[in-house]
C-alpha cells in the first residue's frame, strides 16, 4: 500500500479545517460571513503538516519541510532534513516593503542586457 502524500495530506487539512470552523459556527452555514470568519480564524495544532493559522490575508503560516527522497525497507520515503517553521508567503521580507514593490510582469524587473 503507498503511502499517503501531500496531496492526500491537503484533503486531509481541508477537512479538519471545515470542521474546526463548523464547531465555531455550531454547523449553521447560512451566515456566509460568520463561516467565512470562522474559516479563517481557524489555527490548528495537530495536522499532517504540522501547526497552521491564515494570516491577514487568508493565506496559510506553517511549516514548511526540506525533504529528502531516500529508500528504506526497500520503499522509496521522504525523510525531513529541515523545518522552517511559520514561513508566510512572505518568507523573510518585511510584509509592508514587500507589498510596496512593482508586481512581477514582463516589464519588472526591467531586462539587464
Amino acid at each position: 500500500m503507498p503511502i499517503p502524500g501531500l496531496y492526500a495530506a491537503g484533503l486531509y487539512i481541508n477537512g479538519m479545517v471545515a470542521e474546526a470552523a463548523l464547531e465555531k459556527t455550531g454547523g449553521k452555514t447560512e451566515d456566509k460571513g460568520a463561516l467565512i470568519k470562522a474559516l479563517r480564524a481557524t489555527a490548528l495544532t495537530d495536522t499532517p503538516r504540522g501547526p497552521f493559522h491564515f494570516d491577514d490575508f487568508g493565506n496559510v503560516v506553517g511549516n514548511f519541510y526540506v525533504r529528502r527522497c531516500e529508500k528504506k525497507s526497500d520503499r522509496l520515503v521522504n525523510t525531513t532534513i529541515k523545518t522552517y517553521s511559520d514561513v508566510s508567503q512572505f518568507w523573510t521580507y518585511d510584509e509592508k516593503w514587500f507589498l510596496s514593490q512593482p508586481v512581477y510582469s514582463r516589464d519588472y524587473p526591467p531586462l539587464k542586457s
